[in-house]
């Protein structure tokens, strides 16, 4: 039988790419494939202690030779997971547009990269379509659930579709949650990263790919359910991590999700003029708030219709 290998980015693992992950393998095996999750990132912040505990076995890297690959949340080639052969790709779920052409010629009705909220939404999805819904675990709904309101910052992100709502709603009846998980899921993030804030930092920091650009801008993304008191407290943190990429030209966007607003940090006023221009952000010094909850694939959308 044909080993499958499920698959996200190579750098760091967030909760979005570990519960699409860890869930369409569950469903793969359902149908009676053999079929294993191999994520070689770093379990980022968005996977906290109680997720941790749950103990969900995956891999670091194939267990065999011979393979055949499915990429979850992640679509840019040279950020999938390197210990995989790009020619072995057969399938790729992702929410985030710019490299559908590429996937599209090669993968055809396999590749779905759909304007949704959450990736976890499309997995969701395929249980249903296949005739899984029911048999999925508790384990497998929890994290997509979860996810869910991960990717959509509670619904309140822009790019939240009617889709996504519908998913959550249909998942309910699966998932062995306690009642105020949302604020206990978020909080525990925060509290994981004020003990390690720095590597909290840099592992949900990316290069934002904007060429027309004509510089290199780092972003740095932590979703709490209070953002304020985060950057107020750790603001040397802050530019520790971010001024380690080697550029003065980043910032740190907080989605503070009790608020339904972010919070943004950066010391470059080249920075500043640019998120006040694009998505309407209000500094006062260095710190400055936006109208409304951004995520980070949004404001890069805004960055790449302005340049």
């Amino acid at each position: 039988m044909n080993k499958l290998i499920v698959t996200s980015g190579e750098r760091f693992t967030d909760i979005d790419a570990y519960a699409c992950a860890i869930a369409y393998a569950e469903l793969l095996r359902l149908e009676g494939k053999n079929a294993e999750v191999v994520l070689p990132g770093i379990l980022n912040n968005s996977i906290t202690e109680t997720i941790l505990s749950w103990k969900i076995p995956y891999l670091k890297k194939p267990s065999a030779e011979q393979y055949s690959s499915i990429v979850v949340d992640v679509s840019e080639p040279s950020h999938i997971a390197l210990c995989i052969s790009p020619d072995s790709v057969v399938e790729i779920y992702d929410h985030r547009f710019g490299f559908e052409k590429i996937w599209r010629d090669k993968l055809g009705k396999d590749c779905h990269i759909e304007p949704v909220g959450a990736c976890t939404t499309l997995i969701w999805e395929e249980f249903k379509k296949r005739g899984f819904a029911n048999k999925i675990s508790a384990m497998s709904a929890n994290l997509l659930m979860i996810g869910t309101v991960s990717n959509t910052l509670d619904f309140g992100a822009q790019v939240t579709t009617d889709r996504d709502i519908v998913a959550f709603r249909e998942l309910a009846p699966f998932v062995n949650l306690p009642e105020n998980w949302k604020e206990t899921y978020f909080s525990e993030q925060e509290s994981s990263a004020r003990q390690n804030t720095i590597e909290a930092i840099k592992n949900d920091t990316k290069l934002l790919d904007i060429p027309s650009l004509g510089f290199p801008l780092v972003m740095g993304q932590m979703e709490l359910w209070n953002g304020q008191s985060f950057i107020l407290d750790f603001q040397k943190d802050i530019v520790d991590a971010l001024q380690s990429y080697n550029t003065n030209d980043w910032f740190m966007s907080v989605p503070s999700i009790s608020e339904k607003i972010n919070y943004l940090y950066t010391e470059s006023d080249k920075v500043k003029n640019l998120l006040k221009n694009l998505i309407e952000a209000d500094f006062s010094g260095n710190m400055g708030t936006t109208k409304k909850l951004w995520l980070r694939k949004e404001i890069r959308k805004k960055f790449l219709q302005k340049f």
